[in-house]
């Protein structure tokens, strides 16, 4: 079943994506990440909103257990504070 994970965090777009782009190189093809969408909260600008897909839940678990996954979400949290997280088995999607 697909998988998506949707982190809330406080920062400006550009820091979240050079912090994102910084993790894609440093990753590489390690990640199991397949998609990552950065979103600004339209009412609170300083919301960044980043939804990643994976294939599976445990493929986002493997993600999550790589040196450089650990080592970016250690950086991220002290660049950036606290992040929310909510885990989301995909139940279906519909294209309108």
């Amino acid at each position: 079943m697909k998988f998506i994970q949707v982190m809330e965090f406080e920062s400006s777009i550009e820091e979240a994506q050079k912090a994102l782009e910084e993790y894609i190189e440093v990753a590489g093809s390690k990640t199991t990440a397949r998609i990552a969408t950065l979103c600004i909260d339209r009412d609170n600008p300083k919301t960044i909103v980043q939804i990643v897909e994976f294939d599976s839940y445990e493929s986002a678990t493997q993600n999550n257990e790589l040196e450089e996954t650990k080592e970016a979400s250690s950086e991220h949290e002290e660049t950036m504070g606290e992040v929310g997280f909510r885990n989301l088995d995909v139940a279906g999607v519909y294209e309108l």
